[in-house]
């Protein structure tokens, strides 16, 4: 990650944290923390794995994290922490109506329907921005204010990521 990653000071709270089980229906088997004074996007303990808010609150996420989305994070060597609202937002999307109408996706198919650029505003992250002719969700905005500053980690484990391996 660039060492000119600037990351604004932490806002979660506990009780965020429970908003997540209470109102997003989070299973409480999935091991929601706070991130400690010492961690960043960047950083996270051992075990673990760092995501937003805003995650919940306008791009989709749910746990168990759907496979597509990690096999394609993966692929893309790239984790949450680097990942703005509408890059999530459009590949859960896309994710979802693919398993509906029964279609594989992945990677390439993501390629195929987004482009995928470092976001300049804030170094060491990405957006996506549909390809020319490709348009499949409206009035998704293409940068989103404020998305990083309730950052929070979970504990990767069958309850969180199900069954996918991330070797």
């Amino acid at each position: 990650m660039s060492s000119s990653f600037s990351f604004p000071r932490l806002s979660t709270t506990t009780d965020d944290l429970e908003d997540l089980y209470k109102v997003y229906g989070v299973d409480r088997t999935v091991v929601l923390d706070l991130a400690g004074a010492a961690e960043t996007p960047g950083t996270v303990r051992g075990g673990y794995y760092g995501a937003y808010l805003s995650f919940f609150h306008s791009s989709g996420l749910t746990f168990p994290i759907l496979e597509p989305v990690l096999e394609i994070l993966a692929e893309l060597r790239l984790s949450f922490t680097q990942v703005l609202s509408n890059f999530l937002r459009n590949l859960i999307a896309f994710s979802v109506r693919a398993r509906e109408e029964g279609y594989s996706f992945g990677v390439d198919e993501f390629r195929h329907l987004v482009m995928v650029k470092r976001n300049t505003q804030s170094p060491g992250t990405f957006l996506v921005s549909p390809r020319p002719g490709r348009h499949i969700i409206k009035d998704v905005p293409y940068r989103d204010e404020k998305w990083r500053e309730q950052f929070f980690v979970f504990k990767v484990d069958r309850a969180s990521v199900g069954d996918f391996d991330f070797s």
